[in-house]
């Protein structure tokens, strides 16, 4: 028996489980699991990237002329879009990786196992 023909009878055939005479079910619910979880981290960073940039406007709005507390709100917000710009490029290069390599990179597929 080698590996492509392993099932785990637990999992639902669209894992690649129970009965499902797919080889492919589940690398491609792998790389989708993949895909997910890279498109997710890419929205959180961008998400807390804003809200930095939000709370950093608003610390600055309530320094009260103090320059500490203005030095402090620009530094957040200073760091907040360098932040962006590096996420934004890690998205920018994540694409045209996957163009260059022929991969859709929003609905990656793994091969299985082949006998």
């Amino acid at each position: 028996m080698n590996l492509a023909q392993i099932r785990n009878p637990v999992l639902p055939p669209s894992l690649g489980g129970g009965n499902n005479p797919n080889p492919d079910a589940g690398g491609e619910a792998l790389g989708q699991l993949i895909s997910n979880l890279v498109s997710g981290l890419f929205i959180a960073a961008f998400l807390l990237a804003f809200v930095t940039i939000i709370i950093g406007g608003v610390s600055w709005i309530t320094a009260g002329g103090d320059k500490q507390k203005l030095e402090k709100a620009r530094d957040q917000i200073t760091n907040a879009l360098i932040g962006l710009i590096v996420v934004a490029a890690a998205w920018a290069i994540a694409t045209l990786a996957g163009q260059f390599l022929g991969l859709d990179l929003t609905n990656l597929s793994i091969p299985g196992f082949r006998n």
